[in-house]
């Protein structure tokens, strides 16, 4: 009986770890094509530019009205969702149809992926890139879509920064293959492929059934229509402070791209180490959310450093590495942002019975691209005056902080309050007496709601071992034994 009992609770932790490989395999593999796809268009257009004379404008028309086609592309997918899941939660059927339409899109980025790495002139080349770069946005908000319902909470910080670094260092090693820049040959087409392939296959290897991570905490029987009706708050919040950590990062970061190619410096080497920032960052948000938060937040000082580097002439290879290096914590920290807020709508709503918000959980990267794209105009227009940039740069900084102290208290110490406000637990007095902290009698007030550690977790956005902790400090300075005890004893309390 013992040995069932493990082989199952064995399998009940290999399936999870097993689906969060996937899913990190296939962010991997996607953004290490699309992203190649994106270089290869970038490298045809500024040949066409160099021959005119004109690569100066190589940003703007790449960077700049490249990333407002993803941004389209990301909104389409987000209609899609929303009309498809517009009376119900998703369910197993909704899943196939997402997939069909990743396989189609897929295959249709592939062919403009190629007419634009080719297209003999610029005009064309432009064409066919924008449509790719509206292609790229819907298969992003796709993965990001299987990264919210596929895994784990707890696990999708790693899951998501170790996919794009997977697709960063094979970007890097993909541009080294023969004697010259892979990327810029259009047989890299025929790699493209292949990954595709390879991605559509995993795909078809991924299940949203009573196995997936929804089914699993989805146990509600009602619907917290106070937390629907503040989602609309917490999600504006959301949204302004991704655009202006985008704008204060690119204002930050900004110097001239055409360095690339006038400099002869390797942009796939520099993204390398973007690699290390997804990584750490999706690490910090894994173990604890506001720490996420904060230290995104934190590394803004650190664009007025390389402002002051740049003024200094220090290379351009050492600002682009630094760029990728920091650039990491906010990609992270806004898909997380909105991924939170989209399972939260389904946590908080029954699986089979209300509709939810999951069509949310691309828009972090939507915003981001907005924001991308508002620096990168204004990083144009200003480029020869420094101080413009510096100055704006500041006053986005202050109002950041603002707006993201608004979100933290909203979003991350919600619970908390609307704990106080709950009459019907009345836990304050209860808390106090024991000299129980903030953060204790949260899990206290999870612990009455007869939630698992594992469920307390996903609510709170931290380790399920950091739970533990808590519940043994609750129970020491209770005086309880346990779980039943400690119930026990609130409700003797409270009564």
């Amino acid at each position: 009986m013992y040995a069932v009992k493990f082989l199952d609770m064995k399998e009940e932790c290999v399936k999870p770890f097993r689906l969060g490989l996937i899913v990190t395999i296939i962010i991997g593999l996607t953004f290490l094509w699309t992203g190649s796809a994106f270089l290869s268009w970038v490298y045809n257009v500024a040949d066409l530019l160099e021959s005119i004379g004109r690569i100066n404008m190589l940003e703007g028309l790449t960077e700049g009205v490249g990333y407002v086609f993803q941004a389209i592309g990301i909104m389409i997918t987000c209609v899609i969702i929303r009309q498809l899941l517009s009376s119900h939660a998703p369910d197993p059927s909704d899943d196939r149809k997402m997939k069909l339409i990743f396989a189609a899109v897929s295959i249709a980025d592939l062919l403009f992926s190629y007419l634009s790495a080719c297209a003999a002139s610029l005009s064309g080349a432009l064409i066919f890139g924008y449509v790719q770069n509206t292609f790229h946005g819907i298969i992003a908000a796709l993965y990001i879509y299987m990264l919210t319902l596929y895994v784990d909470v707890n696990r999708r910080g790693l899951v998501f920064g170790l996919g794009y670094s997977i697709g960063s260092l094979g970007s890097y090693f993909i541009s080294i293959i023969g004697d010259s820049n892979f990327l810029a040959d259009i047989r890299s087409i025929f790699l493209y492929i292949f990954i595709v392939l390879l991605t559509l296959f995993l795909i078809y290897m991924c299940s949203y059934d009573s196995q997936s991570v929804p089914y699993a905490v989805f146990k509600s029987e009602t619907t917290d229509e106070s937390h629907v009706s503040s989602t609309s708050n917490i999600v504006l919040l959301a949204a302004v402070v991704v655009i202006l950590l985008s704008l204060v990062k690119g204002l930050g970061f900004y110097f001239d791209f055409s360095d690339v190619w006038v400099g002869g410096m390797s942009l796939e080497y520099t993204r390398m180490f973007y690699a290390t920032g997804l990584i750490v960052a999706g690490l910090i948000n894994d173990i604890n959310r506001r720490w996420g938060g904060i230290i995104c937040v934190a590394a803004l000082v650190f664009p007025f450093v390389l402002i002051l580097l740049n003024s200094a002439s220090v290379s351009g290879t050492v600002l682009w590495i630094l760029n990728y290096s920091f650039t990491g914590l906010y990609v992270v920290y806004r898909v997380l942002l909105f991924s939170d807020i989209a399972w939260e709508s389904l946590r908080t709503k029954p699986i089979s019975q209300k509709s939810s918000l999951i069509y949310l959980a691309p828009l972090g990267l939507m915003f981001g691209r907005i924001g991308d794209v508002i620096s990168t105009g204004i990083g144009l227009c200003f480029a020869d005056s420094p101080i413009v940039l510096n100055i704006l740069t500041a006053i986005m900084f202050v109002i950041a902080i603002i707006v993201f102290l608004a979100l933290f208290s909203r979003h991350y110490l919600g619970v908390y309050a609307v704990m106080t406000k709950d009459e019907s637990h009345s836990p304050v007095s209860f808390c106090d007496h024991y000299k129980l902290t903030d953060r204790e009698s949260i899990v206290l007030m999870h612990i009455t709601d007869k939630m698992t550690n594992k469920e307390i977790a996903s609510e709170l956005f931290v380790q399920e071992s950091t739970v533990k902790y808590h519940v043994k400090n609750i129970l020491k300075k209770t005086g309880c034994s346990n779980r039943q005890e400690l119930k026990k004893l609130y409700s003797e309390y409270n009564s």
